[in-house]
């Protein structure tokens, strides 16, 4: 029985990919990083028994001419979507859960390089070089402090009295950030049916006018700049805030849904790292589509078992 259970599993592509899906299900249901090691090392066995019953039907000649083919097969059929779609990325996987709940870690997304919508405003080449410094806040009781990355970045990592009251009342500071005032608030962390309220961003003025949070913006793909904080994870999938045109060069500013702060806030005193506004040479298209649970396939294959931070909650703007 056992033998004729691993000939036909061998054999039946049906049969391993229901094993992988199950495996899969299982880590979504316990959310355990084991079950994302074991769908690595189905796909990998899969593989194995695929080229290996390959060379037994005709040969290493044969497999290797058929993989080949495939791989061939695989490439045109990711060079017309770049094509079509305007993109060097097409599809792409959602790693974090920075995006719940409107994109789920583990999907699949697909990208077309196309002008995304957000609130477009102007800048100056010294206002964006000012936004790539600290941050300056204005405590409640008068005086000012730099801090690197932002408020919320310092007092998550960082705690003093200052950071007391910023949890309680985020809203009685004022935090500037080169040409920008952020604005926050206390937001609702949603643990499925348990609150906890926490600072947020909830709006930001630029020359006198308010901006606040818009989830009907376009969700946008960059590749982080080498040496940032977020290009130790890749790829990054957030919502555009602003678009900012700097002399006819076009930089992007954006927020992940479930994050509490913009990207170029957060930063790292442990590593010493931040992040800076992508140009358009990172940029590389906007969400038009999301396929659940397939981009676990290539989350495992790259090794992202463990879940990220905020994939047990959700955050509620007030």
């Amino acid at each position: 029985m056992g033998k004729d259970w691993a000939k036909e599993l061998a054999t039946n592509f049906a049969l391993q990919a229901a094993v992988v899906a199950a495996t899969i299900l299982l880590y979504v249901l316990t959310k355990h990083p084991l079950f994302g090691v074991l769908v690595a090392i189905e796909i990998i066995g899969i593989v194995i028994i695929e080229v290996r019953e390959g060379v037994k039907k005709h040969g290493w000649k044969g497999e290797l001419k058929d993989v080949a083919v495939s791989l061939g097969a695989i490439v045109g059929i990711w060079l017309v979507m770049m094509v079509v779609l305007n993109t060097p990325v097409p599809l792409d996987a959602v790693v974090s859960c920075s995006m719940l709940p409107n994109i789920e870690r583990g999907d699949m997304v697909v990208v077309q390089g196309a002008e995304p919508l957000g609130y477009c405003i102007e800048m100056t080449p010294a206002e964006l070089e000012a936004l790539k410094g600290p941050a300056v806040v204005t405590l409640p009781g008068g005086g000012e402090a730099e801090v690197l990355g932002s408020l919320y970045s310092y007092c998550s990592q960082v705690q003093d009295e200052a950071c007391v009251e910023f949890a309680a009342s985020p809203g009685a500071f004022s935090e500037r950030r080169g040409p920008l005032e952020m604005h926050y608030s206390l937001c609702r962390r949603d643990y499925g049916g348990y609150y906890v309220e926490t600072p947020c961003i909830s709006s930001v003025t630029f020359r006198g006018r308010d901006y606040p949070v818009n989830y009907s913006h376009d969700t946008i793909v960059y590749q982080p700049a080498e040496g940032t904080l977020y290009s130790l994870a890749g790829d990054i999938i957030h919502r555009l805030y602003f678009v900012v045109d700097v002399d006819g060069e076009k930089y992007y500013l954006t927020k992940g849904d479930n994050n509490p702060q913009f990207d170029i806030q957060d930063y790292s005193y442990q590593y010493g790292m931040g992040n800076v506004p992508p140009g358009k040479e990172q940029y590389k298209g906007k969400v038009i589509a999301r396929i659940p649970y397939v981009g676990y396939l290539k989350l495992f294959i790259s090794g992202f078992f463990s879940e990220t931070p905020y994939c047990d909650s959700h955050l509620a703007l007030p």
